[in-house]
């Protein structure tokens, strides 16, 4: 199976006591997180807010959004809209 590329709106996330918002705008929630399904790398993940801003954030790693989208696929697979994931290769 080839590795997926999906984005999944995520709820406020935190570092410790820093909410992590987009670093132009500031917008905080419903932030939307790029996962590679294969990527459990400590690279920095890319977001992207409402206003279209993207950028590669270093308090949360890609293996986390790896994770996640695995969690979804094993527990809830109904609830992802696959319209949206696109299979990489």
């Amino acid at each position: 199976m080839r590795n997926k590329i999906a984005e999944a709106e995520m709820p406020v996330l935190r570092y410790g006591d820093e909410v992590i918002a987009c670093p132009v705008c500031g917008q905080f929630d419903s932030l939307i997180l790029i996962i590679d399904s294969d990527d459990r790398t400590e690279t920095p993940s890319f977001m992207k807010c409402d206003d279209g801003h993207q950028w590669a954030e270093p308090r949360f790693p890609r293996r986390i959004g790896a994770g996640f989208l695995a969690l979804v696929e094993e527990a809830r697979p109904e609830s992802i809209d696959w319209s949206e994931v696109r299979r990489a290769g």
